[in-house]
């Protein structure tokens, strides 16, 4: 038997140069009629069949394709020319919106699509990093489109995969799905087995907003990590907010919901930023001292509905949510697992002999004696509890 493969798929974007941006919204119009025609035609005729997608896709092609045989299909295309591989990823994406409408149970079903069009192998050539050649629909005729790339690198050793078009007020982007193998690709009872480090994480909702540690399979903490940032990222999403307020007084806030659009998209990349920041400083911080499994505690609802509510959608700790996001995706592709666990009572309990502790600011002390930083408290907690769920002896 083989050893298994494992891999990561990520996406990439890239700026778009062209002087034909005509030729690209043509085509993605032309794509979306595709996908509602095969969408209306899965729901109609299909959503009941117990297939494959690949079966689904050879059923619809059996409808509307005619064949070498030359047989009359029943709902023949009302479009003489389709290639190919853009009539099958139209067929993918109907297929997919289908299913998500069966499964949503939704009252009505979609009337116009505005999906990007994925381009199928066959429909791009010459794909590098700073440039690609797209088959196009321009109104009247496919014709073959060169395309200037820019703003972003596709890893080396990494397989590129069918690129989308995504087009946006702010411009045209090159969409790449890049395929990664991962290194290690252990489960987690291999990985304690082996007697591997973990890295059990917590958020909070100050300047030090992301504090980790290294821990052994026997309970002892190393190398804390502070990281610190959020404050910076209070304070300027609190200047953009300041600049919202001011705009809505001054103009009276109509109720356009594109005023101060350049203002709440500062907003949204202010979060991406920090997010990505402190997320790759505790990939970095795991690889440099060899731990192999990310703990991050798993919130109970009512944590969601009333603290996360409490601090507010631009505070240090909301922002956690996005950074376990990227987390998750990044770990994987170092060969690093994400595990959740439950984080009922980690920070009232003393991590040294499990009794009620009291806190006072960043400190806190238990009613043992034993005492020290509350938040490293916490996360000996959280470590040991991954351990112990693992059947490891931590004293």
């Amino acid at each position: 038997m083989g050893k298994s493969i494992f891999y990561s798929i990520t996406t990439r974007r890239f700026n778009v140069r062209t002087k034909h941006v005509e030729y690209l919204v043509k085509t993605q119009e032309f794509y979306n009629e595709l996908v509602k025609f095969y969408y209306d035609l899965y729901l109609d005729h299909l959503a009941g069949e117990q297939l494959s997608s690949q079966e689904l896709l050879r059923a619809l092609e059996k409808l509307t394709v005619v064949g070498r045989d030359k047989q009359e299909v029943p709902y023949l295309l009302p479009w003489k020319k389709v290639p190919l591989y853009f009539r099958r990823a139209a067929i993918n994406a109907a297929v997919a919106a289908g299913k998500s409408y069966l499964m949503r149970n939704q009252q009505q079903r979609t009337r116009q699509f505005h999906q990007a069009v994925t381009f199928y192998k066959g429909m791009y050539q010459d794909m590098t990093e700073s440039e690609v050649t797209l088959k196009v629909w321009n109104g009247e005729k496919w014709r073959w489109l060169r395309l200037r790339l820019s703003g972003n690198k596709i890893p080396e050793n990494a397989q590129p995969m069918s690129p989308s078009i995504v087009i946006k007020s702010s411009g045209i982007e090159l969409h790449i799905p890049v395929k990664e193998l991962v290194p290690d690709g252990r489960n987690a009872k291999m990985r304690m087995e082996a007697d591997e480090k973990i890295c059990p994480v917590i958020f909070t909702n100050q300047d030090t907003c992301v504090i980790c540690g290294c821990m052994t399979v026997d309970g002892k903490l190393e190398n804390p990590n502070f990281i610190r940032g959020g404050r910076s990222y209070e304070n300027h999403c609190k200047d953009v907010l300041d600049k919202i307020e001011k705009s809505r007084q001054a103009s009276g806030d109509d109720g356009n919901c594109k005023a101060n659009q350049k203002y709440w998209l500062k907003l949204k990349n202010l979060n991406d930023f920090y997010s990505h920041k402190f997320s790759r400083e505790v990939i970095e911080y795991c690889l440099k001292h060899g731990a192999k499994i990310l703990v991050l505690p798993e919130y109970q609802e009512t944590y969601s509905k009333y603290v996360m509510t409490t601090v507010g959608n631009w505070s240090p700790l909301h922002l956690s949510g996005q950074i376990r996001e990227k987390l998750k995706y990044k770990a994987w592709q170092e060969g690093i697992l994400v595990l959740e666990v439950n984080e009922y009572h980690i920070s009232s309990t003393c991590s040294v002999c499990g009794g009620k502790v009291k806190r006072k600011n960043l400190e806190y002390q238990c009613e043992n004696g034993h005492r020290g930083n509350a938040y490293l408290n916490t996360v000996r907690n959280l470590g040991k509890r991954c351990l112990n769920g693992f059947g490891k002896q931590v004293k």
